[in-house]
């Protein structure tokens, strides 16, 4: 999902609530509540800002940071947020589909991982 820098500004200033981590041209920074603006490295964004001139208009980057659940057993069945109900073993489809989008969700996660490095 991507904001506008002065949406984000704005989000600041209201006392909304703002992104903790965000990507800027090509930067991660992440948001100070003590400070209230974004950091790295010790670095304000502002460093950024400045040198790209007026850049109130550019956009970006939130990256949300969401945990991937564990997968819950209750003997013979697996437990889908999805579709919140538990998945019976001896239903092989419906068990096969849900691992697989378990493991689809962890691929994910890797090479998103990996394109931030």
């Amino acid at each position: 999902m991507k904001i506008k820098i002065i949406d984000l500004f704005n989000k600041i200033v209201n006392n909304d609530e703002v992104p903790k981590k965000i990507r800027y041209f090509g930067e991660i920074y992440e948001y100070s509540e003590e400070m209230k603006f974004y950091y790295q490295n010790g670095f304000s964004m502002y460093r950024d800002f400045f040198t790209e001139g007026n850049c109130l208009n550019d956009e970006v980057e939130i990256i949300e940071e969401k945990e991937i659940e564990k997968i819950r057993m209750n003997g013979n069945c697996f437990f889908s947020e999805s579709i919140e109900a538990w998945i019976n073993k001896e239903k092989s489809s419906a068990y096969c589909e849900f691992l697989s989008n378990k493991i689809n969700e962890l691929v994910d996660e890797v090479n998103k991982l990996k394109k931030e490095k």
